[in-house]
Order: structure tokens, then sequence, then C-alpha cells
């Protein structure tokens, strides 16, 4: 119950949200602006000034980087020999094994570490993002290149990697911080005033853009969603569990394992091939039900 309390706040917002468009306050001409803000403005100003004030002794354990990415490997080789046995088309496989590793670390995994696990929580789930989302990335791309049929160049495929405004902004704030130099205040002042509407801001969005009516490919999903919510952080969760991670560094780690199928990947599903109509179903159906498996994970692990 003290789990589901934490957690709760996160889908409150979240409700909010998805009540707010369908009463008009929050129509597609303010959805997309509002996206790009939060996405290449306030959530890497959060990201830096967690990462700068971060204990790196204590969370930058590159053991346990490297356990958390091997999670994520082996569910995505998993998802790939599953998507063989269920006999699925080219970009519908595509689109299963990309939803069954690619978590919304920004917009949910960050708030969850946050309201659930407090200040630490979010500077230890700081620290993990940027690795966690190249590794993502990497995978969704290259799997939606071998599966999508799409013509994409490799130069497209490094700026797919690389240029990522979370990602960048967490080494960024990495090497400011080994760098020694101090923050200026009315730079951190003015950072913070933006990051202060990034979580609250992007867990509207998330309500906004669900999708109840896209549940037309429920079976394949149900299969995504539970690889994505319940086995990969489950599999990283035991793996930092046997290197002696702490419960901090662990939980923050297995939120952003746990956290639902990401929104990028409709994007990448229509831009490169894969299966759209299912991409929305996984996102919409893994976020209705990661109310449960937050709440889940949090208690296992709080």
């Amino acid at each position: 119950m003290d789990s589901a309390l934490r957690i709760l706040p996160v889908f409150i917002v979240i409700g909010a949200g998805f009540v707010g468009r369908r009463l008009g306050f929050l129509p597609n001409s303010f959805r997309g602006p509002a996206n790009r803000l939060v996405y290449y403005f306030a959530i890497p100003c959060l990201i830096f000034l967690k990462v700068v004030k971060a204990p790196f002794s204590e969370i930058l354990r590159p053991s346990w980087i490297v356990l958390t990415l091997a999670a994520i490997v082996l569910i995505w080789a998993s998802a790939l020999l599953i998507s063989r046995f269920m006999g699925l088309t080219h970009s519908t496989r595509a689109t299963f094994v990309h939803s069954s590793i690619h978590s919304n670390i920004g917009y949910i995994g960050l708030a969850a570490a946050f309201y659930g696990l407090g200040e630490r929580g979010v500077q230890a789930a700081s620290i993990f993002a940027p690795f966690f989302m190249l590794m993502n990335n990497a995978l969704a791309v290259g799997t939606l290149r071998h599966f999508g049929g799409g013509e994409h160049s490799p130069l497209g495929f490094v700026k797919a990697l690389i240029i990522h405004p979370i990602i960048l902004s967490s080494f960024a704030a990495m090497a400011y911080d080994f760098s020694g130099l101090p923050l200026p205040a009315m730079l951190e002042d003015s950072m913070s005033i933006m990051a202060g509407m990034s979580l609250p801001l992007a867990l509207l969005l998330i309500g906004a853009g669900l999708n109840t009516e896209a549940l037309g490919h429920a079976k394949i999903a149900t299969v995504s969603t539970l690889l994505k919510t319940l086995a990969l952080p489950a599999l990283g969760g035991l793996l930092l569990t046997l290197a002696g991670a702490g419960g901090i560094e662990r939980a923050a780690a297995v939120l952003l394992l746990s956290a639902p199928t990401a929104t990028v990947t409709l994007i990448l599903a229509n831009e490169m091939g894969g299966d759209a109509p299912l991409a929305s179903t996984a996102v919409t159906l893994s976020t209705l039900l990661s109310i449960g498996t937050l709440t889940l994970w949090l208690g296992i692990l709080g």
C-alpha cells in the first residue's frame, strides 16, 4: 500500500492529461510544442542538475551499468526468438521486439524514480538513463533497419544513437562534474525553474496522448508488455543483486527498466517500416498496466 501511494501521483497526473485532452484543455495545437519544450529543454535541464549533484563514487559503477545493459540485450534476443515462433511478419516482428525493450525513461521512468524513491533515486536514475537510452536506440534502429525494410544511411544510424537531448545532457553533466568547475548560481536557478516543469508536464502529455481505441493488437502487445515491464526489470534486478548493488541504485535502475514502452516506438514504426498499429497498442497497454507493475517493483525493492 505504501508503494502504491508513492507511485499513484504519477498516474493521477497521467489521468488528468487523459481527461484534459477530452475536455479540450490539451489540444493537438498545444501538445506538439509542449512535447518539444519538455523533450529538448525541460527534461535535459532536470537530468543535467541531478547528474551534476550526484555522488558518482557510489552510483557510477561500470559493472552495474554493464549488467543492466546485458539484461536489455538478453530480453531483446528473447523477444527475437519469441517473435519467430509467433510467426509474425517482418514489420510486426520489428515493432514487437522494439516495444519489448524500449522504456519510456524520460517521461515516466524518471518520474517514477523521483516520486517513488526521492532525490537520491532520481540522481541514480539520471546516471543509468543515458546508457539505457543508447542501448535502446542502438537495438531499436538496428532491428528496424533489418526487419522494417527502410533505407537508412550509416550516418543516420549514428545520429539516431548520439543526437538525443537526454543523452547529450547526461554526458555533458558528467563531464562538467568531473571538471571540478562550480555551477554558477544564476545558471543553476534558471535550469531549476525549467526542470521544475519537466515531470508534471511530461506526465500530462503522456495522458493526453493515450489512445484507448488503439487496442487492436492486444494479444501480441500483451506479450511484449510482459517482457518489457516484468521480464526485463526482473532480470536486471537479479543481476544487480548478484553484483551487490545498493538498494536505491538497484531500485532506480529497475524502475527505469520497468517503465512502459516509449512513445518513440510509434514514431520509429512509422518512419522505418514497422507496425504502427501494434506500436500504438503496445504504448497504450503498457502505460495502462504500468500502474500495477511499477507499484509491484517499488514494493519488492523499496
